[in-house]
């Protein structure tokens, strides 16, 4: 449960001192020989909330954010938050740190989550980010590759025009191969870009942790890029699978509500969508009308 301020009642999300809705002080000065709680910490400030493990009264200061809410400082560090087969990878090797990690993002996110340390370097978010991609595409890009060189291969030069094509034929086999080799290095950068657009919203519905704890949730979430060892299965089936996913390590590690957590996982590839789609229909609709079409 969360702490609520003392002013208005709104909750607010351990570690802040001064409430996002009414904006008053959380940290609020005891009243000598009053009938208030204080800080255990720092008797100065009154409490505002209980630490569920100690049962110590605690300051807005003094709470952090633990499996079971709002507890206190010297209960979080007798118990550091959890982190995930990732986190070990110099431990467990990268690829079964990686594997481990998306197993468990797959199989059980609930659990996976729960405790789990909100935030890591960004480079390390974009590392298994970078693995998501690599592990989605490769296995298509190759089978399309190969694919376009068996078809380009049964096409007869017989014309000249057949013997332009024939001339073009490593060239196309050979920007497919290009296309598998860059396309997980372009996935990456668009995560990255996109991740700043959920943390906006993000940060519009309230949320006050930082850009790196997004970047976390958001690279956990492409676990199911793994299912891409099987060929076309990651194209079509794991974006809708790690949006999905998306909602749910939002709400987990920004501590924030499922409506706050699903707008900064849908609403940005949602306005996108609309966007290209409407310019799409906008460019159709003028080339078909200076062809007189309309």
């Amino acid at each position: 449960m969360k702490p609520t301020c003392p002013s208005c009642r709104a909750p607010f999300a351990p570690g802040a001192e001064t409430c996002r809705a009414c904006g008053a002080p959380l940290l609020l000065t005891a009243d000598a020989g009053g009938a208030e709680p204080v800080c255990a910490v720092h008797p100065q400030w009154r409490s505002v909330a209980t630490c569920p493990r100690c049962g110590v009264f605690a300051c807005a200061r003094c709470l952090r954010a633990g499996r079971e809410g709002a507890i206190c400082a010297t209960c979080l560090e007798r118990e550091p938050l959890g982190q995930v087969p990732w986190d070990q990878r110099e431990e467990l090797g990268t690829l079964k740190a990686f594997w481990k990690t998306c197993f468990g993002m797959l199989m059980r996110p609930t659990e996976t989550l729960r405790g789990l340390n909100p935030d890591a370097p960004v480079s390390s978010s974009l590392g298994f980010v970078l693995l998501s991609a690599i592990a989605g595409f490769l296995s298509t890009g190759l089978v399309y590759t190969v694919f376009i060189g068996l078809i380009l291969g049964l096409v007869p030069a017989k014309d000249a025009s057949a013997e332009d094509l024939e001339s073009m034929k490593p060239w196309l086999t050979a920007g497919m191969a290009l296309w598998t080799v860059l396309m997980p290095f372009f996935s990456t950068g668009m995560t990255l870009v996109n991740a700043g657009l959920d943390h906006l919203i993000l940060r519009m519905g309230g949320v006050e942790r930082g850009f790196s704890v997004t970047m976390r949730a958001h690279a956990l979430s492409q676990s199911p890029y793994i299912v891409g060892v099987i060929p076309f299965v990651a194209l079509y089936a794991a974006p809708f699978w790690a949006a999905g996913l998306r909602a749910v390590t939002y709400r987990a590690l920004h501590k924030t509500s499922w409506g706050t957590a699903i707008a900064g996982a849908f609403l940005a590839p949602v306005l996108s969508c609309c966007v290209c789609g409407g310019g799409y229909a906008v460019i159709m609709f003028a080339t078909l009308k200076s062809a007189g079409q309309f």
